[in-house]
């Protein structure tokens, strides 16, 4: 019986946050426009609110109308948000595996990182290497680029097959702040 209380107790709570939702959506006249109307027709009644039942109704059906703010918002993003590529007018400087290791080979005078390029990234980094073909050139690349919803700043190393940039390892991804 208990279950049934919490039940209804919770719908009560759904329904009347509900009807004051409702209320303040519909009210676009100002409160002294019922009392102008009033003065004129002194016969006039004012409109009844029939709150209580619609109340009472919620109490009983209370999980389904939280499913009705789902249905103001649409299932489908508006535009596909871009994905990431570098291209031709991101790439930097010509570099090889030895000076991109050498480079990026991480001091920790506490030895909580591993002394190897890239530091507990190391493994990720030996994986890019491994996908990538073999004698090519790396380059190194910077975009400042619109994800659709904020900025980003992205800089890493990218592989060069046959001119084109191929996979890319990132190691810098920051928000920008917005203009």
């Amino acid at each position: 019986m208990t279950y049934l209380y919490l039940y209804l107790g919770i719908g009560l709570l759904v329904g009347i946050g509900f009807g004051i939702r409702g209320a303040r959506a519909n009210a676009t006249d100002p409160p002294n426009t019922e009392v102008a109307a009033q003065a004129l027709d002194p016969d006039r009644q004012p409109p009844k609110r029939r709150w209580l039942p619609l109340i009472l109704t919620s109490s009983l059906i209370w999980p389904l109308l939280l499913l009705l703010p789902l249905l103001d918002r649409p299932f489908e993003p508006e535009a596909p948000i871009p994905e990431f590529a570098v291209t031709g007018d991101h790439l930097l400087e010509l570099l090889t595996v030895a000076e991109i290791e050498a480079r990026e080979r991480v001091f920790d005078p506490l030895g909580a990182v591993p002394d190897l390029p890239f530091g507990h990234l190391n493994t990720a980094w030996q994986d890019f290497l491994a996908a990538c073909e073999k004698g090519v050139e790396f380059r190194r690349f910077a975009a400042d680029w619109d994800a659709g919803w904020c900025r980003e700043h992205r800089e890493g190393y990218v592989e060069i097959v046959q001119g084109q940039p191929g996979h890319f390892f990132m190691t810098l991804y920051k928000m920008l702040p917005e203009a």
